[in-house]
C-alpha cells in the first residue's frame, strides 16, 4: 500500500513538471526530473515487498533511464552533437519540455504497475501448471525445424549481409516466415525451460546459448538480448535468487559485450579486422558503453515537436502493428491508404522527420513519443498506465495460467528494447507464440486420447477374431 501511495505522489509531481515545464533548454530543471525518476525508482524497490525484485520493471526502468534522461542532462548542456544521431535536425527548445514528457509517462506507468485489483494478492511462487517434457520437445522440434530453414532458404547469410553493410533490413523471402518461427520457438524454449525437471535443463540450455552466439556472430543482437533477460530472469525466479551485486556484474560485463559486437557487427568473422577495429575504438567515457539506447531520445524530440504542429494521429500510426499478426493485410492496408506508409507504422515517422524519405535504415522511435503523438498528453498517461497495469496483471496471473506466463516473459524479453520502440508490444510475437502454444499443448493433450482410440480398435479386432 505504501508503494502505491507514493506512486500516487510522484504522479502528482510529474504531472505538474510537465504543465510547468519551460519551452527552452534548461539544465537544472532537467536534473531534477532526473532526480525525481531516480528516486521513484530507489522508493519503488525498496518499498516493494515483491520477493521476486528481477523482471520486467527493474529492467525496463533502467532503459528508460538510458533512452529520456541521459542526453538532456549530460551532452545537451555542452555536447549537442556528440553523437551524429544528434546532428539530425530538431529544436533544442523542446528537449526540457519533451523530457518532462518522458518522466510524465513514466511516472502514470509506475502507478498502474503497483496498482493491484486486489491489494493483498498472494505473492507468485511455483506456477501451478506443468509443462511435460513431451510439450517441450515440440518446442524443440519446431525452432530446429525453423532454423534449418531459416538457413537454407538464404535467411542466414542475408542477416550476415545486413550487419555488414550490405543487405537491407526491411528485405523479405521465404526466409522471413522461417524466421518469425525461429524466433517464437526461441522465446518458448527460452520461457519454460524452467518448468522442466533441473537435470533436463543443461542441453536444451546449451542449444538456446548456441543459438545466441550464432546470432551475436552475425551482428544481430536484439532477439539475444531478448532471451538473455528471459533467461536470466527465470533462472532468478526459479533456481537461485539472484543478488544485486550479481545482477550488476551481469549487466556490466554483458553491456561491455554487447559494445563489442555493435562495434565489430561490419566487420563479419575476420579476427584481422577486429583488431583493426578495436585498435581505433575508444571509450572517451561511461556513456559510449550505451550508445544504442541513448541515441533514441532525438526520436521524442522529433514526435514531440511532430505533435506541436499536427493533428494527433491516434490508431492511425498502429495500423500496420495491428494488422501484423494477418499475412498480407498490412501491404494492402498501404496500398489502400491515402497517407504516406510513415504514417501507418510506430517507428518509421521518426525516422521520416529526420532522415527522409527512402531510408535504408532507422532511427528507431520512442514509446512516450509515439504515446504523444498519437493521443496527446492525457492520452500518454492514460496508455502508459494500462502499460504497467498489464505488466502487473501478468505478473500475477502467470502463476495459474500458462498463457500469462508466456506474456510476462514475453514482455521481460523486450524490457530493454521497449523505451525504444512502437507503443504496442509487438502484437505479431505475441499473437502468433500465444498460438503456437495452444496448438502445441493441444496436439499434446489429445496425443493420449488418441492413443487410447487406437488402442481400443486394436482390441475390438482382436476381440473379433
Amino acid at each position: 500500500m505504501l508503494t502505491y501511495l507514493l506512486n500516487i505522489a510522484f504522479a502528482i509531481a510529474a504531472t505538474v513538471l510537465y504543465i510547468k515545464a519551460p519551452w527552452t533548454y534548461s539544465y537544472d530543471y532537467c536534473v531534477a526530473l532526473m532526480a525525481c525518476f531516480i528516486a521513484q525508482n530507489v522508493l519503488f524497490f525498496a518499498t516493494n515487498k515483491r520477493k521476486n525484485w528481477l523482471g520486467f520493471e527493474f529492467f525496463f526502468a533502467l532503459s528508460f533511464f538510458l533512452v529520456n534522461f541521459v542526453y538532456p542532462v549530460f551532452y545537451a548542456p555542452t555536447e549537442r552533437i556528440y553523437w551524429s544521431f544528434f546532428s539530425f535536425s530538431f529544436n533544442d527548445n523542446y528537449v526540457t519540455r519533451a523530457t518532462a514528457l518522458a518522466y510524465f509517462g513514466y511516472s502514470w506507468y509506475m502507478l498502474g504497475v503497483t496498482r493491484i485489483l486486489q491489494l493483498n494478492r498472494e505473492e507468485p511462487s511455483e506456477p501451478t501448471f506443468s509443462i511435460t517434457i513431451n510439450q517441450y520437445i515440440w518446442f524443440f522440434a519446431i525452432t530446429m525445424g525453423a532454423w534449418i530453414l531459416f538457413v537454407v532458404t538464404g535467411g542466414l547469410t542475408a542477416l550476415q549481409s545486413v550487419y555488414s553493410g550490405q543487405g537491407d533490413l526491411r528485405a523479405v523471402g521465404t526466409f522471413s516466415y522461417f524466421n518469425n518461427i525461429f524466433t517464437i520457438g526461441c522465446y518458448l524454449m527460452a520461457i519454460f525451460i524452467f518448468r522442466l525437471p533441473k537435470q533436463k535443463w543443461w542441453f536444451y540450455l546449451l542449444v538456446i546459448i548456441a543459438f545466441m552466439l550464432i546470432l551475436l556472430s552475425t551482428g544481430s543482437r536484439q532477439l539475444t538480448i531478448a532471451l538473455a533477460l528471459i533467461l536470466i530472469t527465470g533462472f532468478s525466479m526459479y533456481a537461485y535468487h539472484l543478488k544485486w551485486w550479481q545482477v550488476g556484474i551481469l549487466i556490466a560485463g554483458g553491456s561491455i559485450a554487447l559494445f563489442l559486437v555493435m562495434a565489430l557487427r561490419h566487420e563479419g568473422l575476420d579476427v584481422g579486422a577486429w583488431q583493426a577495429k578495436l585498435a581505433h575504438t575508444k571509450l572517451e567515457n561511461f556513456w559510449d558503453i550505451y550508445e544504442d539506447l541513448i541515441v533514441n531520445d532525438v526520436n521524442l524530440f522529433a514526435l514531440f515537436g511532430f505533435a506541436q504542429t499536427h493533428e494527433l494521429t491516434w490508431f492511425q500510426g498502429m495500423l500496420l502493428d495491428i494488422s501484423s499478426p494477418f499475412p498480407g493485410l498490412a501491404g494492402h492496408i498501404i496500398a489502400t491508404a491515402d497517407v504516406p506508409p510513415e504514417m501507418l507504422h510506430g517507428g518509421d515517422l521518426p525516422t521520416y522527420l529526420l532522415v527522409g524519405p527512402n531510408s535504408v535504415g532507422g532511427t528507431g522511435t520512442n514509446m512516450v513519443g509515439e504515446a504523444y503523438r498519437s493521443f496527446g498528453a492525457v492520452g500518454t498517461a492514460i496508455a502508459m498506465f494500462l502499460i504497467g497495469l498489464w505488466v502487473k496483471e501478468s505478473y500475477y496471473r502467470a502463476k495459474d495460467n500458462v498463457y500469462w506466463y508466456l506474456m510476462y516473459f514475453l514482455l521481460v524479453g523486450h524490457a530493454l528494447i521497449y523505451p525504444r520502440a512502437p507503443l504496442l508490444f509487438d502484437p505479431r510475437l505475441v499473437t502468433w507464440s500465444l498460438l503456437l502454444l495452444w496448438i502445441v499443448n493441444s496436439i499434446t493433450l489429445r496425443i493420449p486420447q488418441i492413443n487410447a482410440w487406437l488402442n481400443s480398435l486394436w482390441t475390438r479386432k482382436e476381440d473379433t477374431q
